[in-house]
């Protein structure tokens, strides 16, 4: 026989489980086991059981609940021992699933040096003994002490668990596991500490400083602490890539005493006879664990709970369990399904379901009264339709209360006193073929036929995907399945943009109202009021999330005036037709096609969109002028932000308005650039094709200032895919556009100019250039634009071999820089300081590069963030000239590939081959070399530095003749990252 605590508590016989019936036995059986062995006196078990209500004969009372538990545990009950002046439970302790998981963590704790493999198997059998929180419904009553312990035993067993992973060798699943549990527990310093170590360890460098730099600053908002000495040791031997593999302390365990008497704290309640609820559901309700355990200390402490949330979102299936669990712990239990009732028929209903009977003249009068004496959950299903007079009877009910707790489920909240509201979610998407996610075991769930590949990885990609298009409503996802039986995945998820009639059948006794998607949105709609409805339709305009003065500007007008807004947004939230997250606003997916196709029957589809497109490029005018300020890092939250509305303002003035796509062309290009946003630097090159390509046809009412900066995003978006010949032409016809290089709209044309020519090998005329950039800035009131083509001087200088003259121009601007206060610009500074330093003191340099990446982050300043860690790379590689420095080489190869910016990872690769050259790998970095060699132009060169790469590495091979075609470009770059991960992935 085994008993059971971590959850809610069982006995496991030889029939089978078995839960003692009544809650005085579950609190009598559960006070003896947290001292298996040992005597509890009868006084003590009066004050678990009774509290302050005391029988008048404790013994006798006592007396029969031992009887009715041991009639329960039947063979099992002689465990159960009568001994004056108490009782115990006679058992061994490892019989008792709390003791044998401490003995389990304990024995994994002292082998995790010597064997790291037996202690993980042993911490995986111990971790699955839980069920659920320790003592189960006692754990926050008279067991709290116990279930305390045992929870922080648990933390450890986890933290156990990371490390034991990481000793085996499974860096990486170390790292995802040790991320899971800081951030379940960000206060704690081990977790952050493993996760540090298996991310470093995975060669995750720049992630394990991050982690490192969220909990410093964690720990400093909440406690007014800094990290232990030893975890910012550990942060600085990562910094310098001195972390040994093996660092791993010998691990400690510490087990909970044994247990002392039970706290005095809890009290039995007398449920009211009758449950009546529906049957438990077949099928595994999956990804709610958190908020059903949750919701059950809130039912546990407030007198009204209310469980909010759009349709199809599983409120009903939600409360069904918490009704069941609540049955399970001896709490009467009534349903009230208020689908079908009208608001006349509301007490009736509500009377039936409970079993009173009316006969007064006032019904309502008398139900309350009925009520008053109940003890149990009464819940009110389906309540959206019937919210004025339910409120207002449920405010009459809990008045009177005694014992009474109601459960409610709406799509808005009651709005009555002492009412709890708990929004309840789509179910977490996974990113990628995660088979366990909650969102696709549901969908395998629902499949109505058994399939052979259900863990096939490519349908479980399939799967991933629809849910995420599916928005994680758990009812789209069920009827989603429905379908995908009968079309197949690959037509489902082509088919997803017109679900609101594709998604239809499922379950024949769901209501009809669930039976397809379009029915649950529109029994949404239904509720809205004229105002209401036609904002939820104006809504569709935005693609994504949007704050409320976007809506105020984009939305308004004589029908629905600018103050009307706030208001009627506000209740399209409280109807769940809108979510809030943060300070911002959104609709699901599901919602707004529903939205798109109200605004398309009004006829009013292009006015609104047209008025959307327009506010987003004003929005993007003003916040880029806001760039070069103080004010950057706000900018880029609020551009960062518009990234959905961009595109679709894109897509829209792209067929309708030219001349306003020229001007956002140009004005995206300090954001986009600066955060190496490729999609949007694209935008130039459509405006080069209109203004002047093979089949442009001009742009009739566009500024030619605007062209000109937008050809000058289309030289940035050439010259990031390494088409270098391109990118300077796109920038002279730039300069033209403007009226020549001296007029202000020529700057950005110019600076491109300038960086072609740097990193051409030019660097005296890009010195030059800089120089004068710099001089008109100036005079234009742009100091800080000034100081950064100031820097980029110093840059030129250094590449030139004058680094004297530019380590003196990079000290001289240090004041100045130091004053703006502006991210990018700290930033540039700090990488350009990194690269003059290098050749003189490379252990500055290096500080250099680490001070880039903390300003850059400021403003998600991805260029010079991504520069400074590549250059970082790059100079350990060549100063080290070992193994221990292609981990970051790996890192800064990945970060360009990801950015799409061709031109920079050739830049990298080049210094793969010194470093696999350096460490011995010599056909491998022969193989690479040839295609770096072959890459020609399309690699940008960086002054001492490539010369070092071109005369004492390799001799140098003259390119191939002609400019590959694009896709022969692509092939030859992936060739050559392939083989560089490759070789970067042995070490």
């Amino acid at each position: 026989m085994e008993f059971r605590v971590l959850g809610p508590l069982e006995v496991l016989t030889d029939a089978g489980p078995v839960v003692p019936g009544g809650p005085r036995s579950r609190a009598l059986l559960t006070a003896l086991l947290l001292t298996p062995g040992e005597l509890v006196p009868i006084h003590r078990l009066v004050e678990i059981i009774w509290g302050d209500a005391e029988p008048t004969d404790p013994d006798n009372a006592v007396h029969r609940v031992v009887s009715r538990l041991r009639r329960v545990l039947g063979p099992g009950a002689a465990s159960v021992v009568t001994r004056p002046p108490g009782y115990l439970v006679a058992v061994d302790r490892r019989d008792v699933d709390a003791e044998a998981f401490a003995e389990e963590v304990r024995g994994a704790a002292g082998r995790l040096a010597a064997d790291p493999e037996g202690a993980l198997a042993a911490l995986d059998t111990a971790l699955a003994r839980w069920r659920g929180p320790a003592y189960g419904e006692f754990g926050d009553g008279f067991a709290r002490a116990a279930a305390a312990r045992l929870e922080e035993l648990r933390i450890v067993a986890r933290e156990h668990r990371v490390e034991a992973l990481l000793r085996a060798g499974a860096a990486a699943t170390a790292a995802a596991t040790a991320a899971d549990l800081a951030a379940q527990h960000p206060l704690r310093e081990r977790p952050v500490e493993l996760a540090i170590r298996a991310l470093a360890g995975d060669g995750r460098v720049p992630e394990a400083l991050a982690a490192y730099r969220r909990h410093h600053d964690l720990v400093r908002e909440e406690l007014g602490l800094d990290p232990s000495p030893a975890l910012r040791d550990l942060h600085a031997r990562v910094l310098r890539a001195e972390l040994p593999d093996t660092a791993l302390p010998r691990a400690t365990v510490t087990v909970p005493a044994p247990r002392s008497a039970p706290d005095a704290s809890a009290g039995g309640t007398r449920a009211w006879p009758g449950s009546r609820l529906p049957p438990r559901a077949p099928t595994p309700l999956r990804g709610r664990d958190d908020v059903l355990d949750q919701l059950d200390e809130v039912l546990a402490a407030r007198p009204l709970v209310t469980i909010v949330g759009p349709g199809g979102v599983g409120k009903t299936r939600v409360a069904r369990e918490l009704a069941h669990r609540a049955s399970a712990a001896g709490r009467a239990v009534w349903w009230v399904d208020l689908a079908p009732v009208t608001e006349d028929r509301l007490v009736e209903a509500v009377a039936a379901a409970t079993g009173v009977e009316l006969r007064d003249e006032d019904p309502a009068e008398e139900l309350v009264r009925s009520l008053a004496v109940y003890r149990g959950v009464l819940v009110l299903d389906n309540a959206e339709h019937l919210l004025d007079a339910l409120a207002a009877l449920v405010e009459q009910v809990l008045a009177g209360r005694h014992g009474l707790t109601v459960l409610a489920t709406s799509r808005e909240r009651l709005g009555v006193d002492a009412e709890a509201v708990q929004a309840l979610p789509p179910l977490t998407v996974p990113t990628d073929a995660d088979e366990a996610n909650p969102a696709v075991r549901l969908f395998l769930d629902r499949l109505p036929t058994t399939r052979t590949d259900a863990a096939d990885p490519e349908q479980i990609g399939l799967v991933a995907r629809a849910c995420r298009r599916l928005d994680g409503l758990p009812l789209a996802i069920e009827l989603g399945a429905a379908r995908a039986d009968t079309l197949g995945l690959p037509l489902l998820l082509e088919r997803l943009g017109d679900r609101l009639d594709l998604l239809a059948g499922g379950r024949r006794t769901a209501e009809r109202r669930h039976r397809t998607l379009r029915a649950v949105v529109e029994w949404s709609h239904h509720l809205l009021t004229a105002e209401e409805a036609a904002l939820f339709a104006r809504l569709a305009v935005f693609p994504g999330s949007f704050g409320l003065d976007q809506v105020e500007t984009v939305c308004a007008d004589d029908r629905l005036p600018a103050p009307a807004i706030a208001p009627l947004l506000a209740r399209l939230v409280e109807q769940s037709l809108v979510r809030r997250v943060g300070d911002r606003f959104g609709l699901l997916e599901t919602l707004r096609l529903h939205a798109v196709e109200r605004l398309e029957a009004s006829g009013e589809r292009g006015r609104w969109t047209t008025r959307h497109a327009r506010d987003t490029a004003q929005r993007l005018e003003t916040h880029g002028a806001m760039l070069w300020t103080a004010d950057e890092p706000r900018a880029v939250r609020a551009l960062t932000e518009l990234l959905d509305d961009l595109h679709a303002a894109w897509a829209h003035v792209h067929r309708y308005d030219r001349p306003l796509a020229v001007r956002m062309a140009a004005d995206v290009h300090d954001f986009a650039y600066g955060r190496q946003r490729l999609d949007l630097l694209r935008w130039g090159l459509v405006v080069a094709e209109w203004e002047g390509g093979p089949s442009g046809t001009g742009v009739p009412g566009a500024a030619p200032a605007d062209l000109a900066r937008a050809l000058a995003t289309a030289a940035t978006a050439a010259w990031s895919s390494g088409r270098r010949d391109e990118a300077a032409t796109l920038a002279a016809r730039g300069i033209e556009r403007a009226g020549g290089p001296s007029r202000p709209a020529a700057m950005q044309a110019r600076r491109v100019a300038m960086h072609l020519a740097m990193f051409s090998g030019h660097t005296a005329e890009a010195a030059a250039g800089y120089r004068a950039l710099a001089a008109s800035s100036r005079g234009a009131g742009e100091d800080a634009r000034a100081l950064v083509f100031e820097l980029c001087a110093a840059q030129a200088l250094s590449y030139d071999g004058r680094t004297d003259e530019a380590a003196a121009l990079v000290d001289r601007l240090r004041p100045a820089v130091a004053a703006t206060h502006h991210p990018t610009t700290l930033t540039s500074a700090a990488t350009v300081e990194g690269m003059v330093r290098e050749g003189t003191d490379p252990g500055r340099a290096m500080e250099c590069y680490a001070a880039a990446v903390e300003h850059g982050a400021a403003a998600e300043c991805r260029l010079f963030v991504t520069i400074a860690r590549s250059a970082s790379a790059a100079l350990r590689a060549r100063t080290t000239r070992s193994v221990a420095a292609l981990p970051e080489l790996a890192a800064a190869l990945d970060a360009w590939s990801q950015l799409n910016n061709e031109s920079m990872q050739w830049w990298v690769l080049a210094h793969v081959v010194v470093v696999l050259a350096d460490v011995g790998r010599t056909r491998e970095a022969a193989t690479l070399d040839v295609l770096v060699a072959e890459a020609g132009d399309r690699r940008p060169l960086v002054g001492t530095g490539d010369r070092r790469l071109r005369g004492e590495v390799r001799p140098v091979r003259s390119p191939p003749a002609g400019t590959p075609a694009p896709a022969a470009r692509a092939a030859a770059l992936a060739e050559a990252v392939a083989l560089a991960r490759r070789a970067l992935g042995r070490h």
